[in-house]
């Protein structure tokens, strides 16, 4: 008996120890949620798609960040920008205008601490908008990287339309911390 017993735990112990050996760059890309959110339903494969690249992107960085959560509140803001954009341009606004804009959105889907920051990405497919943000393909205003790369935030949104006429608009929103609304 104390045979069989010994066996049988060192099987359960091996067994655990064990784990497949992923081909390099097929690794899977943490996408922890946000307090309040049990699943992914409110996204798009292709807004998924933008998230997980965000976390690989903050894991491979020279000094590795942990990998931000994601958030329902923050990523309806993010669509509901995306949306207003394509629908009037949103264009001439001041910055001072944007700021106050993007925290009445984000408010309507929650409370956040800290600072809260949107990337908006447009032309480019769902699979390649972190790299061209990454590669400073798309200008950001006095920002040497994507906010999504500052060890500041810890909570993203993602929110993208194809109501524009050339290729996706995607927005990405980012909270030091983010509370879900109702």
């Amino acid at each position: 008996m104390a045979v069989m017993l010994t066996l049988l735990l060192g099987i359960v112990i091996a067994a655990g120890c064990l784990s497949p050996n992923l081909p390099a760059g097929e690794e899977t890309a943490m996408l922890p949620l946000n307090d309040g959110v049990s699943d992914l339903d409110f996204l798009s494969e292709g807004e998924t798609l933008i998230l997980r690249d965000i976390n690989r992107a903050r894991a491979s960085a020279a000094v590795p960040l942990r990998p931000l959560k994601t958030a329902r509140g923050l990523s309806l803001a993010a669509k509901d920008r995306a949306e207003e954009i394509a629908r009037s341009d949103a264009g001439g606004l001041t910055p001072e205008e944007e700021r106050t804009r993007l925290f009445e959105r984000v408010r309507r889907f929650g409370a956040w601490t800290g600072s809260v920051a949107e990337v908006r990405s447009h032309g480019y497919p769902e699979d390649t908008v972190v790299k061209e943000l990454l590669s400073g393909g798309l200008v950001q205003r006095e920002q040497s990287r994507p906010y999504f790369m500052d060890a500041e935030y810890a909570v993203m949104g993602v929110g993208c339309t194809m109501a524009v006429r050339v290729a996706p608009l995607c927005i990405i929103v980012v909270a030091s911390e983010f509370k879900e609304g109702r």
